[in-house]
């Protein structure tokens, strides 16, 4: 089975670490049973094309302008015209598509990249795989109106029958449902993210005073509460340290503003988190909504406790791991700070990280991915 998917390589995102550790999957996986092509179309001026070939997974490499996303935006009124604006995009999408003629085209998230990929695959006629992993519409809920509008238009035409659909999470399926399709998709799949084996290699949690928190600045983040979780955490003088890893530009007046609150530390690469986690004594993940949020089981697996929101699909998991005390209601900083009393440097007991490796190894997942795409070809109707 052939299959065709967008791809990025982009440092700190989830999304780009997640297909990393899928392609390594696949090079190592049997011969024959799934080859994976994955396309990175970068925005350079001077245009270039290379394609490079390493057993069954090729990586086809395209330089050319992009349009920035926020100027087209302000420029049009309707998603047809966010089409024409993308035009060379998705053409260049459909010419892969064309040359590499693969049997399923797998597209992994909604935003405006993997969209023109979605288009072109439907163009071609290519049976399509969507993968969600962020929700665009409540991604951009702060934008002004008409962002908001097209942004919805752009998710909301993902909406097709013979689609099929991989969601990290039942609460994301049910988001989805209820606020941008606005029915029961028939054909899904639940796949959790799969957590990178490299996070075993640490005996447990470091200073109990450390609270780390890695997030977007972004909010649906939640970042007002990491404003509200300093600024109490000043008032009783210091009790922790709070470490946060973030993309907030540091000649914001916000960062400058909060730099004696908050110990601010710039992304690194997924591997590079480890040596994050284990100097924490926990790990908060307050998003007012998460389709996932891979992060709080990452530091489980380190043996570092983890708070999340009830508004975010890895509770899901956490409940599976008995873990319900662990998720809590960030709309309350006293009752987090006091959860957080309450389990700073305790650690992770050694059979929950045991269950995580069990189900959520690389090999688990990917082999369920596997499995999906090939029941998604054999069942298109």
């Amino acid at each position: 089975m052939k299959v065709l998917t967008n791809i990025r390589f982009a440092q700190t995102a989830g999304i780009a670490q997640n297909l990393k550790l899928f392609l390594s999957f696949v090079k190592k996986s049997k011969k024959g049973v799934l080859e994976v092509i994955g396309v990175n179309i970068v925005d350079q001026k001077e245009k270039r094309y290379k394609r490079i070939k390493n057993g069954n997974v090729t990586i086809i490499s395209i330089n050319m302008p992009i349009p920035n996303i926020k100027d087209v935006l302000n420029k049009v009124q309707h998603l047809e015209e966010v089409k024409r604006e993308y035009a060379q995009v998705i053409t260049a999408y459909r010419e892969a598509i064309k040359k590499e003629k693969p049997d399923m085209v797998l597209v992994n998230g909604t935003y405006y990249m993997p969209w023109s990929l979605f288009l072109a695959a439907d163009l071609e006629s290519v049976p399509v795989v969507l993968h969600y992993h962020g929700l665009l519409t409540k991604e951009t809920e702060e934008y002004p109106k008409k962002q908001r509008k097209l942004f919805r238009d752009m998710e909301r035409s993902f909406d097709k029958s013979n689609l099929s659909y991989i969601f990290p999470s039942k609460m994301a399926k049910k988001m989805v449902e209820g606020q941008v399709f606005r029915h029961k998709i028939k054909k899904y799949f639940i796949l959790p993210s799969p957590v990178p084996l490299y996070f075993f290699n640490n005996d447990g949690c470091g200073n109990k005073r450390n609270i780390g928190i890695i997030s977007r600045w972004a909010k649906v983040k939640n970042i007002d509460f990491c404003k509200a979780l300093a600024e109490y955490n000043s008032e009783k003088n210091g009790k922790f340290i709070i470490n946060l890893i973030t993309d907030l530009n540091p000649e914001s007046r916000c960062y400058k503003d909060l730099s004696p609150k908050i110990k601010f530390w710039p992304p690194r690469s997924n591997k590079g988190l480890l040596g994050f986690y284990k100097n924490m004594g926990v790990m908060i993940s307050p998003s007012n909504f998460e389709t996932y949020g891979n992060v709080a089981k990452e530091a489980l697996a380190a043996g570092v406790p983890a708070i999340v929101s009830h508004n975010m699909g890895v509770s899901e998991t956490f409940k599976g791991l008995g873990l319900k005390t662990w998720i809590g209601d960030f709309s309350s900083i006293k009752k987090i700070y006091s959860k957080i009393e309450d389990v700073a440097g305790k650690g992770v007991e050694d059979g929950i990280r045991l269950t995580i490796k069990k189900l959520y190894s690389p090999e688990k997942i990917f082999n369920k991915m596997v499995d999906i795409l090939i029941f998604a070809q054999e069942n298109i109707k």
